[in-house]
């Protein structure tokens, strides 16, 4: 059994009916998404603590959502403009990277697993959000997949596994945007029941 701490208003004030300073989870989750609320109260929070509801870091993770179905959709564009891909183990993904880019990737996401393994075996969950936050935005979206879009074909296919990967790894904090994805690629029957990525 873990014990989170309280969610307190913006200002750090439990809430209290007679305080009139409740906030309805289910108008955050209308307003911002499910993934987003879930990501935000993981996210710079350390196991047990309390923390102040913070809006910014719920507008944050709504852009993080919408970061991650522009990714989807790229792939999945290319991938129907293109070959129909299958997805590659890991190592299968070491033997077809070529390039220096390609092979940087598949071993930093290979390392990437194994971190967000541990963190989550040891309830660092925070560090986990951070961790996958950082990497799918700024190295992945950001570097990783503008530099695929001149690539060759060999690296949309890298680019298409390691998003799996990534997805997987999600799963946990964000598990509707994640298996919307996933059906959407046609993956599997379901990415709850998909191995995790250390087993690939």
């Amino acid at each position: 059994v873990l014990f989170h701490g309280l969610v307190n208003d913006p200002y750090g004030k439990k809430m209290s009916k007679s305080k009139g300073n409740i906030i309805d989870p289910l108008e955050l989750v209308s307003e911002y998404g499910a993934d987003a609320v879930r990501f935000a109260l993981i996210y710079g929070n350390a196991t047990g603590n309390d923390q102040a509801l913070s809006y910014s870091k719920l507008d944050a993770a709504r852009k993080f959502t919408n970061k991650l179905w522009n990714m989807g959709r790229f792939i999945e564009m290319k991938r129907v403009s293109s070959i129909k891909y299958q997805v590659l183990s890991i190592e299968d993904l070491e033997k077809k990277a070529k390039g220096k880019t390609d092979i940087d990737m598949v071993e930093r996401v290979k390392k990437l697993a194994k971190e967000i393994t541990k963190n989550l075996d040891e309830y660092n969950f925070n560090y986990a959000a951070e961790s996958l936050y950082e990497f799918a935005w700024h190295e992945f979206a950001d570097k990783y997949i503008e530099n695929v879009k001149t690539s060759s074909e060999d690296s949309f296919l890298i680019l298409y596994s390691l998003f799996l990967i990534l997805l997987k790894l999600l799963h946990p904090f964000m598990p509707f945007v994640t298996e919307e994805i996933y059906q959407r690629f046609g993956f599997g029957e379901s990415i709850m029941i998909d191995k995790w990525p250390s087993l690939i």
